[in-house]
């Protein structure tokens, strides 16, 4: 799937019985293990296309600095809780500094800043790991970091101290050795691309 600017989530219990409009995704790591997700990365047209309320608008923030948006067939989402009074000041943090460094951190990790701007989750900020499976098993082989994961992420550790400032205490993922910490959060769920039968 390419990601878009615009990426509009669905979570289903169940796969979809008949074709669905948009790529659909099953968690296979993390938290929701066994949830579906359909997205597309068009914009939704009035309420109906939320789906009765569940399902969630996303925007890129700062998309004139996060480069050419890749195809991907691994979501890994990690669900960032950014502190009320600092949202509007986290936003420019992504545009002047985030983006900018870890957009296009490798050709093949790229980590992408996206708001709700509908929906349930409306308000809320997702980190989105954008990745292919082989990616995914370079930098987390067996769900543990890589060295090439360290390596990655040794260019863009400083930024944690600022952005800690940004996000609710506890929610991040802050042991040092883990290689993305403080970019990880505690909450996070890995979706993989299901193969069309």
């Amino acid at each position: 799937m390419r990601l878009g600017e615009v990426l509009v989530m669905v979570p289903l219990d169940a796969a979809p019985t008949q074709a669905a409009e948009g790529a659909l995704f099953q968690a296979d790591r993390g938290g929701r293990k066994g949830q579906y997700l359909l997205v597309t990365s068009t914009a939704a047209k009035g309420d109906s296309a939320h789906r009765g309320g569940v399902a969630s608008e996303y925007r890129l923030l700062s998309p004139g600095t996060a480069g050419t948006l890749p195809d991907v067939d691994v979501l890994g989402i990690h669900y960032i809780k950014v502190l009320p009074d600092r949202a509007f000041a986290f936003e420019q943090f992504v545009d002047r500094t985030l983006h900018p460094a870890v957009a296009n951190l490798r050709p093949d990790l790229r980590l992408l800043y996206y708001k709700a701007v509908a929906g349930p989750d409306a308000g809320n900020y997702i980190l989105l790991f954008a990745l292919t499976r082989e990616s995914r098993d370079k930098y987390w082989p067996g769900g543990s970091d890589s060295d090439d994961l360290r390596e990655a992420f040794k260019p863009v550790r400083s930024l944690t101290t600022e952005l800690s400032t940004y996000l609710v205490e506890g929610s991040a993922l802050t042991d040092p050795k883990f290689a993305a910490a403080v970019f990880e959060s505690r909450t996070w769920t890995d979706f993989a691309l299901v193969a069309p039968k």
